[in-house]
């Protein structure tokens, strides 16, 4: 057997001396991202805690007011913590904000009577009105101000999801059980969540769409390919729409795509999979 060389071991050596070093130094790079902390403060109380920002950097958040005798939803803006007050009870939350500085949240009405929406703009809180009952919540808010949630109805016993837009709020109605719950929306003002349908317990995805709440189901022949779409949790600007349900017995994710045959450009994630339902 022919032994190495000493010039050629001497390069081994030094190698695998400096090899932990330089893995060290692949590990730690030195153009890593750093941050600044600010502290944003409370409304006079012990506790704060921030939810959402928007691209104007504003956020929201909720904190204790003086003495911590209640929690209320605030505005941070221009290095300043404002309160966004209440519809006369004693709480609010904030839930999220839009790039027009728009806070959407929920509170409590005078005497805590009802749990409603509301929107925060131009330093007034706004009541977004009940749905025929007693409570609702915003859910989701896009880029023009419009807001998808969940309000009570019938005496507040039946859950309905809702549209808020141009200042009025539409109950979006259900897939003909009784409640509908929403979770997505997108800036064309399509609507996804899931809804109960007749004779089931269960629940269906719907996208509600050109005025009416449509079953993901059948739009996208999800029984021919062994699932049950049960919810829709989000929808981007392309209308793919994603959410979970049952595939062939077992809960899993799903990704549901725009036919070919839709106006919208959709960008392919992977080229060798057919439009429809892509599943894990």
């Amino acid at each position: 057997m022919h032994s190495l060389r000493l010039p050629v071991f001497n390069r081994i050596l030094t190698a695998a001396r400096w090899a932990p070093i330089c893995l060290a130094l692949a590990a730690a790079p030195s153009n890593a991202q750093t941050y600044t902390i600010t502290d944003l403060g409370t409304l006079g109380g012990s506790f704060s805690m921030a939810l959402g920002i928007n691209a104007r950097g504003q956020v929201v958040g909720n904190s204790f007011i003086v003495g911590d005798r209640a929690l209320h939803a605030f505005l941070y803006s221009d290095g300043r913590m404002q309160d966004v007050g209440t519809l006369g009870g004693t709480t609010s939350t904030a839930e999220t904000i839009d790039d027009l500085g728009q806070v959407f949240g929920a509170t409590y009405t005078a005497g805590n009577a009802s749990f409603r929406s509301f929107v925060y703009a131009g330093g007034r809180i706004i009541d977004l009105g009940p749905l025929a009952g007693a409570s609702n919540r915003a859910q989701t808010v896009n880029s023009a101000g419009e807001v998808a949630g969940t309000g009570y109805i019938g005496g507040s016993t039946s859950l309905h999801a809702y549209l808020y837009r141009e200042g009025s709020m539409q109950d979006l109605g259900t897939l003909g059980g009784p409640s509908s719950y929403a979770y997505g929306l997108n800036d064309a003002g399509q609507v996804v969540g899931s809804s109960n349908v007749p004779g089931d317990d269960g629940a269906h995805a719907f996208v509600y769409q050109e005025s009416t709440m449509q079953d993901l189901n059948n739009l996208s022949k999800a029984a021919d390919a062994g699932w049950v779409l049960s919810s829709a949790r989000g929808i981007n600007a392309y209308g793919q729409i994603v959410g979970f349900g049952t595939h062939k017995g077992e809960t899993a994710a799903f990704l549901l795509t725009p036919t070919a045959s839709a106006k919208t450009e959709v960008p392919t994630t992977d080229a060798t999979a057919p439009l429809g339902i892509a599943a894990r």
